[in-house]
């Protein structure tokens, strides 16, 4: 069994704390341009100094995107709109999940720019708290009908499939348009431009300096990687090795001794900043269209008494 490390460094929180602590340095100095018309890379005042993974994660863009809060909320109303259309084709026992999406965002995982956090280091390695004991073993299986009514897609498991009145993309399709409406945005900027910065900042050059500085600290430890993504490869095995925790403390101590993270979040903050100034107009009617799908989430859970 793998374990994955978690690597987007943007995430769903929008209250996460900001950074305070900045330093100058060299890697603020500016870099060169990227290649296929790519915008000059951006150059930098400051470079941020951050402590835990939740200052790396409120980049400019998140500010067009859902909170945690909201998506709790959203996914909320999504389960109870489709457990009514559940209902509706006689699966009255279907319950939806009620998954609190404000819990993942605390978390202090390892990023594809280093691990900050040493006491998590030391006793869990890179594996998440909670989930070094073993894989869990799946729940019971829906039956076809019920799998179709759901999904809208035939059971894979086989059997009679439910009728020929269920909705496109089944309940939680039906779910999924009653939130979003006519105002579902057309394309996903907000993605697109997420990737766009993510993939500029891996490539730029200031970064890529200060992973090579993070991959020689390693190999003075012992440790031969290219850079902090590259442990995700890594098949540590369901439950933490000491090899799998010197490890982690080592990506710990060379993260905050290079300060990849704080260079690696500084840059792509910038390129977002960039971004934003290119793609305004897109990026108000993307937040229109989220704000819209909140506010019909907050009423399907009035009207459910939540």
């Amino acid at each position: 069994m793998r374990s994955h490390r978690r690597t987007a460094l943007v995430v769903t929180a929008a209250g996460l704390a900001l950074l305070t602590g900045c330093s100058s340095d060299k890697s603020a100095a500016p870099a060169a341009g990227g290649s296929g018309g790519q915008a000059a890379a951006p150059a930098l005042t400051a470079t941020p100094t951050p402590t835990t993974v939740a200052d790396t994660q409120q980049l400019p863009l998140r500010a067009f995107a859902a909170s945690p809060q909201e998506l709790t909320g959203i996914a909320r109303a999504q389960g109870l709109l489709t457990q009514d259309c559940m209902k509706r084709f006689g699966f009255a026992s279907w319950q939806p999940s009620n998954a609190d999406l404000t819990k993942a965002a605390k978390d202090d995982m390892p990023t594809p720019y280093g691990f900050l956090n040493e006491a998590q280091a030391a006793q869990y390695g890179f594996h998440a708290p909670g989930t070094a004991g073993g894989a869990k073993t799946g729940g019971s299986t829906m039956n076809p009908a019920e799998f179709t009514a759901l999904s809208g897609l035939k059971s894979p498991s086989g059997g009679e499939p439910a009728g020929g009145n269920t909705p496109p993309g089944g309940c939680t399709g039906e779910a999924d348009r009653k939130l979003k409406g006519d105002k579902a945005p057309g394309t996903d900027v907000y993605g697109d431009l997420t990737g766009q910065s993510m993939n500029r900042t891996k490539s730029d050059a200031r970064v890529v300096a200060a992973t090579a500085e993070w991959a020689s600290c390693m190999k003075q430890k012992g440790y031969a990687y290219s850079n902090p993504e590259s442990l995700s490869t890594e098949s540590w095995g369901p439950t933490v090795t000491q090899r799998e925790i010197d490890t982690a403390k080592a990506d710990v101590a060379c993260t905050k001794q290079t300060n990849l993270s704080g260079i690696a979040f500084g840059v792509q903050s910038a390129i977002q900043k960039q971004l934003i100034e290119q793609h305004d107009n897109e990026l108000k009617a993307y937040r229109a269209a989220v704000q819209s799908q909140i506010d019909q989430a907050a009423t399907v859970l009035r009207e459910h008494g939540q």
